[in-house]
């Protein structure tokens, strides 16, 4: 599911790891979007499952007629988390202004039992090397146990810190205005998730070489022993963003949108020593712009729809020596459009997107295009039900790690000396790219019925997803120097699943209301060639009860993820767990259009040890255990 800022990429590298933080900060969200079905064609054809789009309102294409905005203080117990915000959004006449900004800051991660499960660890060693002798030559080469902390997750605590600022010129027929936007974040990665030596000298070099980190860092003590403590990283991105609007008083189009976004993201691997010292191991940065034209037409008959162009250019580079992927260009040119028919008990939607797509990176290049198309019907059976059908042609090409991580830029192909690969220490994983990958293609199916009464308003939909050279990072069980290597691998496969909800008045009386709510998800996936698919999350029931009063509301969710033993090559069984928590507000009056609310929210209240299978971190590092969220907010 691909993440939008404003209806625009975020311009980061949170998809090249699961170390890497999404560089959107959703604390001044006006409101979020899930999209899907034909719509998201929109956006990318590679949101096979929908997208997210964030709404931040930076640019405005109106002029508030007061003030509006917020500030709010909030204090959360596990990790003694302090976070402040504050939002102002005015204007005058024609002018429309954005203000914004926030600090966060927390201790390590509390949790109820151990950080790492070294039954776990141990048992994915044996499956390893099953039917293998496990040999004790490598117990004199002074590895150092890592300190499996308890009751917290040690190198966790983080700070991060941001704002913008915006305007916008507002007239009678559209609108066009600027912001600016900074976001820095620190965090750690938690003991034990990476191994993580510096340097290649641990590979044997013995030539008398420099190292590559001795020439970068001068630190001969540290290349022969490579013995790195912990690793935190500083990540910093500044984003511009264009906007503008114009609405056409007659002809065949109604509107024209466009929007420019310029974002420079940047973030460095900082390795600390257990003498003190520390150095920059690794530099990612991603510089890139994207643009989108999208032009709206008037109603011809029941249909109407929009179509445009979106660009895309992005230099990447990870330099250093975890740089696994060497500096890349990566552009797109797309055409998207979208259209709908409402008539009567019929509800018709179509989706086209054309995409071009390059990635060069040294002597070798990616060149694809792809045509993505999708439909869908909904019909109402009845004033109170109806029924959806679906069906999706979508393609999606390989991203840059995927083709290129651990390839020789010059030959393009795979390293040729396993001691030139570069450790992926957030996985903890060599891992090799295959410039040969061809596009994902996938044939979606959706069905679904929606029911819904005075009382109760209920829906089911089932999925069936058929993909055709499905990319993901195979662990073949290979190893070198006792780093496991994985590679990208397509293979056929197909998805499988049913969502359900139903939401039903208990109780109303006045201005005092109850109402529950039931729901369930649960997704099979395997390859056509036998065996599952790996990393996909475990099935989930809950429910939910609502009571809501004029000036207060209580709101309690109850939980169950079921065990995932449905798993791939290497991958363990994770245990189920449940999942309670409790949000209650009350809010008053202030002034003649103030509102001063009080809140607080409770997560993990069994403070079970939850450990996610959609995650390769999950022996290392569990999901927070009990924890309580007071805040007060203040808005106009």
């Amino acid at each position: 599911m691909g993440i939008l800022q404003n209806g625009v990429g975020t311009t980061d590298v949170a998809n090249q790891s699961p170390d890497h933080a999404e560089a959107i900060e959703l604390s001044f969200a006006k409101r979020v979007e899930i999209v899907r079905g034909p719509a998201s064609l929109l956006y990318g054809s590679g949101a096979i499952g929908g997208v997210v789009n964030v709404i931040d309102g930076r640019i405005s294409e109106t002029v508030p007629e007061t003030l509006q905005g917020f500030v709010e203080q909030t204090h959360n117990s596990n990790g003694s988390e302090n976070r402040s915000v504050f939002s102002l959004d005015g204007g005058s006449g024609s002018f429309a202004f954005h203000l914004d900004g926030f600090t966060r800051s927390s201790d390590d991660v509390e949790i109820p039992k151990f950080a790492i499960d070294e039954f776990a660890v141990e048992a994915v060693e044996e499956l390893l090397h099953a039917g293998e002798e496990h040999e004790e030559e490598h117990e004199d080469e002074d590895e150092e146990e890592v300190e499996n902390t308890k009751g917290f997750i040690g190198n966790s605590d983080a700070e991060s810190s941001g704002g913008s600022i915006g305007f916008s010129f507002v007239g009678d027929s559209g609108f066009v205005g600027f912001s600016a936007s900074r976001l820095d974040n620190e965090y750690g990665l938690p003991p034990g998730s990476h191994t993580h030596a510096h340097g290649h000298e641990e590979h044997g070099h013995d030539d008398g070489d420099e190292d590559h980190g001795d020439e970068d860092h001068g630190d001969e003590d540290h290349e022969e022993e490579g013995e790195v403590d912990f690793v935190r990283l500083e990540t910093e991105k500044t984003r511009y963003d264009l906007r503008g609007g114009l609405n056409f008083n007659s002809g065949f189009f109604d509107s024209l949108r466009v929007s420019l976004s310029q974002t420079d993201y940047e973030h460095d691997e900082i390795e600390f020593f257990e003498d003190g010292d520390q150095i920059v191991g690794t530099t990612y940065t991603n510089e890139g712009y994207e643009g989108r034209f999208v032009v709206t037409h008037r109603p011809i008959g029941a249909w109407t729809g929009v179509a445009g162009i979106q660009i895309t250019d992005n230099e990447f580079e990870a330099a250093g020596e975890e740089g696994f992927i060497p500096l890349s260009d990566i552009e797109n040119l797309g055409f998207f459009a979208f259209e709908q028919y409402e008539q009567k008990r019929f509800n018709v939607e179509l989706g086209f997107r054309y995409d071009s797509n390059q990635v060069k990176t040294g002597q070798c290049e990616s060149d694809e295009d792809e045509v993505s198309i999708s439909g869908s019907v909904l019909y109402e059976i009845s004033d109170s039900s109806n029924v959806i059908f679906g069906l999706t042609r979508a393609a999606r090409t390989p991203s840059v790690e995927e083709l290129f991580a651990n390839v020789d830029g010059s030959t393009c192909s795979r390293q040729a000396d396993n001691e030139d690969l570069v450790l992926h220490a957030a996985t903890n994983l060599l891992e090799i790219g295959n410039p040969d990958l061809d596009p994902e293609r996938s044939q979606n199916y959706e069905m679904g019925y929606r029911h819904h009464t005075g009382r109760i308003t209920g829906e089911i939909t089932a999925y069936l997803n058929q993909i055709e050279d499905y990319i993901f990072l195979n662990v073949t069980g290979a190893e070198f120097e006792e780093q496991l290597i994985a590679e990208f691998t397509a293979r056929d496969a197909e998805f499988k699943g049913i969502e359900t909800a139903v939401r039903f008045a208990v109780y109303q009386f006045e201005t005092v209301s109850v109402t529950a709510s039931l729901y369930a998800d649960s997704v099979r996936a395997g390859f056509d060639s036998g065996g599952n698919v790996p990393l996909i999350p475990a099935g989930k029931f809950g429910g939910e009860l609502t009571f809501t009063g004029a000036q207060w509301a209580v709101h309690l969710n109850v939980v169950r993820v079921h065990e995932q033993d449905n798993v791939g090559q290497f991958e363990l069984d994770t245990d189920g767990y449940n999942l309670v928590s409790l949000y209650a507000d009350y809010h008053w009056d202030v002034g003649s259009n103030g509102e001063l609310k009080l809140f607080i929210r409770g997560d993990n209240l069994t403070d079970e040890e939850v450990r996610s299978h959609s995650t390769r971190m999950k022996n290392f590092a569990p999901e927070p255990g009990r924890s309580f969220r007071v805040g007060l907010r203040y808005q106009l």
